[in-house]
């Protein structure tokens, strides 16, 4: 038997197996794209009531309404997967709405201003745009989620802006160590390269 014909035969072989890896992982996507969309995607959980139309909580959403931030996220909320959660009670996530190299500041809550029983999502597409509030009304009381934002709202307020601004200093100078670190390496080389007797 030549090698092209052993070559040739092992062909369909190789074909089916690509096939069968492809149709698993095609299989695999969509049961992912499922759970996803049972849990209500990643870090959401069911926060899907929009109650930022309510007039009691107006106030709030004027506080935090200058404020150079796109999304809050705070509270702990079931996960894409039933035995997992997400989130957390001790800080709220914020991130910016700028071309920031900063994709979100986490701000620490004080124990005092902590709650177990509270879940939300505060979203809006720009700075000048008004916030949603999302929240799973069958795991959040509105007395507590009430509570929770009007003391988490002016803690975003004071230390949001500074936390962000120290954050995307610490990017600044992790660029720029990294890019002197490189610059060094490059003459390093080139000085070891040169350092041989001609």
């Amino acid at each position: 038997m030549n090698p092209s014909s052993t070559q040739s035969a092992r062909k369909p072989g190789n074909s089916a197996v690509i096939i069968i890896v492809a149709v698993v992982v095609m299989v695999g996507l969509m049961g992912g794209g499922a759970m996803l969309a049972v849990g209500g995607g990643f870090g959401r959980g069911g926060l899907k009531t929009d109650v930022s139309g309510l007039q009691e909580l107006a106030a709030v959403q004027a506080q935090l309404l200058p404020l150079d931030a796109c999304h809050i996220e705070y509270g702990v909320r079931a996960g894409a997967l039933p035995h997992r959660s997400t989130g957390s009670r001790k800080s709220a996530s914020v991130t910016p709405c700028s071309g920031a190299s900063v994709s979100y500041v986490s701000i620490s809550v004080p124990e005092e201003l902590q709650s177990s029983q509270v879940a939300f999502d505060m979203t809006r597409s720009s700075v000048s745009a008004p916030w949603k509030i999302l929240v799973d009304k069958d795991q959040t009381a509105f007395p507590d989620l009430k509570q929770s934002l009007e003391r988490l709202a002016p803690l975003i307020v004071e230390k949001y802006p500074e936390a962000l601004a120290t954050e995307i200093q610490r990017r600044v100078d992790s660029e720029r160590a990294w890019q002197e670190s490189k610059a060094a390496e490059r003459a390093r080389k080139e000085a070891a390269k040169t350092s041989y007797p001609e």
